[in-house]
């Protein structure tokens, strides 16, 4: 896997998900944490969103052999703006790991596990899937409360960024 497409998946996952912070900033408190039928797994969409933010920062500490000591509740996030906060915190992290990946680095084993013996590549393209999965999911929530995120595909962030160049 190539380190430049790499960059691109992340740079496009933390796009897609400010996307969907954006839009949640439209919407009431209570929409917010509302249970949402039919329950997509989550109940609600903080917990979505909570999840999914848990789960980048969950892969990430492993990639870099750090313990993910904490496991993020919903209930630690009273606003929206409190969960954009940790993922504004989060994003930099992972940006700082992918600054340091190597080409090497991505082709490496990331555990000792003999049973997946996945890559470093496989694990970040799961992590940028799994957030386009739970968007999704947030996505459909907010345009049933009248808010749609837009379009969230990754040749929309590929116009969005041609500008830049960098994805080119």
């Amino acid at each position: 896997m190539d380190k430049a497409v790499i960059s691109a998946l992340i740079a496009y996952n933390f796009w897609a998900d400010k996307r969907i912070l954006t839009t949640c900033e439209r919407i009431s408190i209570d929409e917010f944490i509302r249970e949402v039928m039919p329950n997509p797994g989550w109940r609600s969409l903080r917990e979505i969103l909570v999840h999914t933010l848990d789960t980048e920062y969950g892969w990430r500490s492993v990639l870099q052999s750090q313990a993910a000591t904490t496991i993020l509740e919903a209930t630690d996030f009273a606003d929206v703006a409190a969960l954009r906060d940790h993922w504004q915190a989060e994003q930099t992290a992972w940006l700082d790991y992918e600054a340091r990946l190597s080409q090497e680095n991505l082709q490496e084993h990331y555990d000792e596990n003999t049973q997946s013996r996945l890559r470093v590549w496989q694990r970040i393209v799961h992590v940028v899937n799994h957030g386009t999965q739970h968007r999704s999911e947030a996505a459909a929530i907010l345009t049933g409360y009248g808010q749609s995120p837009g379009d969230l595909d990754f040749d929309v962030f590929l116009t969005a960024n041609r500008s830049t160049g960098e994805f080119e």
